[in-house]
């Protein structure tokens, strides 16, 4: 278990975040890119004064940081709280989490392979969520969206009312939005946003912003004509290509926020 190896007690939050960045220096590293990360999706339209990312703890895979309930552009480290895999809040820590946490724990739930999760309402996405027009890679740099982002269509999971307020606000309506996510990288949610997945902070925040300018792109293109979209090779080898030089991206995004 990766538990014993780092030394960490295996109940989930017997440390306090604050322990466990002073213990183990990975712990540290994601604390401080997740509060970076929330300002990067703000400066560059992923999410605005709604929306969130969270981050795996890499010292125990049974618990995720993700910030209180604030607005993503003034997030800092004291902000942050720890979760179970079942949106519990650990440590005591009884300040408002944001309500649709249960998104994260949901996926960290049931995709080991995921370890940062970005949740937003960008524009340019949702008209994809709501006409039956699947967004799909017109370029290298979305070629993560594969055969098309699948939709989320909350009413067809709600009981006993198919009418609720759009929102993924417990474990069952995580689930379903997971199952829809499916192996994929990238859902839509309709009439509400979008979710990115990867199993980095820097390649979920990459997907965030890239997804946006791809359905940019995608909108613009479809005014003149038909889109020839990457074909599924395509989309695999430029997917591959690509998403090896995230950092780059990273860096410029970084600097702009003036994170460390």
């Amino acid at each position: 278990m990766l538990l014993c190896v780092l030394g960490l007690p295996a109940a989930a939050g017997a440390a306090s975040i604050q322990e466990q960045m002073a213990q183990f220096p990975a712990v540290k590293t994601a604390i401080e890119e997740l509060v970076t990360a929330n300002h990067i999706l703000y400066d560059q339209g992923a999410v605005d004064g709604y929306g969130h990312i969270s981050v795996r703890n890499p010292a125990n895979p049974d618990t995720f940081f993700l910030a209180r309930s604030v607005a993503p552009s003034s997030v800092q480290v004291g902000d942050i709280i720890e979760f179970d895999l079942d949106g519990k809040a650990l440590n005591g820590d009884a300040r408002t989490p944001y309500g649709e946490r249960f998104i994260h724990s949901s996926i960290y739930r049931n995709r080991p392979d995921v370890n940062s999760v970005v949740h937003g309402h960008a524009p340019a996405v949702l008209p994809f969520g709501l006409t039956g027009t699947p967004l799909k890679p017109v370029y290298h740099m979305g070629a993560f969206l594969g055969a098309g982002a699948p939709v989320f269509d909350i009413s067809r999971f709600a009981r006993p009312d198919p009418d609720t307020d759009m929102f993924v606000g417990n474990p069952v309506l995580g689930d379903a939005l997971t199952q829809t996510l499916g192996q994929g990288h990238y859902v839509l949610m309709r009439g509400h946003g979008y979710v990115a997945t990867a199993d980095s902070i820097r390649k979920a925040v990459f997907r965030a912003v890239y997804a946006i300018q791809n359905a940019i792109i995608q909108t613009e293109a479809m005014k003149m004509g038909q889109p020839r979209y990457l074909t599924a090779g395509e989309a695999a080898k430029s997917q591959q290509t690509i998403e090896k030089t995230v950092n780059r991206p990273w860096e410029l995004w970084r600097q702009r926020v003036g994170g460390p």
